[in-house]
């Protein structure tokens, strides 16, 4: 990977396959890149014990270094602390060369690689099973995702029992007392939710907004909305109910609850994951 950092008047180089890094548990050996967005790069990686681990390294972004310290210490705590069958394990955390490391577990692949095609019945209502029971660990303790896409979203033994596990808290969000929103600083235009884009807040249901997005493309094997425009189509798109319609256009039983799920106004969606839960459990195996 060419791709540099500016730390001071050092320029640092990011890792490419190859590259060692050590820390106080051990030498990670980095493999393939396997992920790149906007706040992070993940990579393959062989680390302590000859242990596979998917690698993330957090993204300077031209931003200080301090700034990127904090960050990469935010989501080391939350990862810490969170513990439930579907999220992600962290079993590192160091810094080498002035860039910040997470050691994550490796997973088969990301729910990324199964989209482009309507989902298989059985797997569709596991995935979501399960995406709907982290979500409710999550607003139960106060927490609020942000940043729910395919790419965040990894499943392992999917020739078996899947395994869904949710990954990258980078922009995740503790809710404090009887604060039930919150104004975040960044937004991954492709997942905008209707608040956000009418009145810059965020709240547990614009998790399940970001929800029906990834259900509808499982569901239908095609996107909620056209993303490959400028922001202005997006929030129109958005503005206009067009997800929702076209979750009500698809007709089937399973995209009640999705359309239910893309409502424009947060207080007329779903109010937990388990509402949710609770209608689309319902639906014969469709």
């Amino acid at each position: 990977m060419s791709s540099w950092s500016t730390t001071g008047s050092h320029l640092i180089p990011f890792p490419v396959p190859g590259t060692t890094l050590t820390s106080t548990r051990g030498n990670y050996t980095v493999g393939a890149l396997i992920g790149d967005g906007q706040y992070g790069s993940v990579y393959e990686c062989v680390g302590p014990f000859d242990q596979p681990y998917a690698l993330k390294m957090l993204r300077p972004a031209n931003k200080p270094y301090q700034v990127v310290k904090e960050e990469w210490s935010r989501e080391m705590q939350r990862l810490e602390s969170f513990r439930h069958p579907n999220i992600v394990y962290i079993h590192d955390a160091f810094e080498n060369n002035f860039l910040f490391y997470l050691s994550l577990e490796r997973c088969d692949t990301s729910l990324r690689g199964l989209l482009g095609r309507p989902m298989p019945d059985a797997l569709f209502v596991e995935i979501a099973r399960q995406l709907l029971m982290t979500l409710a660990y999550l607003h139960d303790n106060g927490v609020v995702h942000s940043d729910l896409h395919a790419g965040n979203v990894l499943i392992s033994q999917i020739d078996r029992q899947p395994i869904v596990k949710l990954t990258d808290f980078g922009v995740a969000h503790q809710l404090e007392g009887s604060t039930r929103w919150f104004r975040p600083q960044v937004a991954n235009p492709k997942i905008l939710t209707p608040e956000l884009v009418t009145a810059g807040y965020t709240t547990a249901q614009s998790d399940l907004y970001q929800l029906g997005l990834l259900l509808y493309q499982m569901h239908s094997g095609q996107p909620a909305m056209d993303v490959s425009g400028p922001y202005e189509e997006i929030a129109r798109q958005i503005a206009d109910g067009t997800p929702r319609q076209k979750a009500e256009a698809l007709g089937t039983p399973v995209a009640t609850v999705i359309a239910k799920l893309l409502r424009r106004r947060d207080a007329h969606r779903y109010q937990s994951a388990r509402e949710a839960w609770d209608d689309l459990r319902q639906i014969p195996r469709f």
